[in-house]
């Protein structure tokens, strides 16, 4: 049986999924043949990397091409702890975004993106998780900033509304599911099956 603090965990990926996506970014939701970075893995989507596939919380591909440059995939990583999250996830987040831009695409040279990281945190980083990431390039976002309240309230809210019968074997995924047909983040153009993460 899941617990609200997993159900509450997905609906920040969803919210999250959402700013996402009205960033200017279009939703990956499922795996196209085409593409040779995505697999659907045990715990959904993952992005192949040189080294392991790396399950994503939340992807997408900005809409605009940078002039001279790759296209942009933003991998999401949310965490909903209660204490400010640390270096260990942090470095995480940078060997992950180093494994998957350093995969040879091998015959689709074509396929080529450039991987970037937003790593974002209900209950803020740790000083050593903030020094890490600037050096790095791994974009942090404190959610616990007033700015955010709104937002976490209503995850918080809705994850409260979830009745702990519903959240029995396979009901998970149909909360999930429900919440991504209201907020539209199952997923847009990019979308290439029937396929979803969950």
């Amino acid at each position: 049986m899941a617990k609200i603090e997993q159900v509450r965990g997905y609906l920040l990926e969803e919210s999250l999924a959402w700013l996402l996506r009205n960033s200017g970014y279009e939703l990956i939701t499922s795996v196209s043949p085409s593409d040779p970075w995505l697999v659907m893995g045990a715990a959904g989507l993952a992005v192949r990397g040189r080294g392991a596939e790396h399950q994503a919380d939340v992807l997408g591909e900005y809409v605009f091409t940078p002039p001279f440059s790759l296209p942009i995939r933003m991998f999401v990583e949310a965490k909903f702890y209660a204490d400010p999250v640390g270096l260990d996830t942090v470095r995480n987040a940078w060997a992950t975004v180093s494994d998957i831009n350093e995969f040879d695409v091998g015959a689709h040279p074509h396929a080529r993106y450039r991987y970037v990281y937003a790593l974002f945190s209900a209950s803020g980083f740790t000083t050593p998780a903030q020094r890490f990431a600037a050096t790095h390039q791994i974009s942090l976002i404190d959610l616990s900033l007033e700015a955010y309240r709104p937002m976490l309230d209503a995850v918080e809210a809705a994850a409260g509304q979830v009745l702990p019968q519903a959240l029995g074997r396979g009901r998970v995924r149909f909360v999930r599911d429900v919440f991504r047909n209201v907020l539209d983040t199952a997923g847009d153009a990019i979308q290439t099956d029937a396929l979803g993460v969950g």
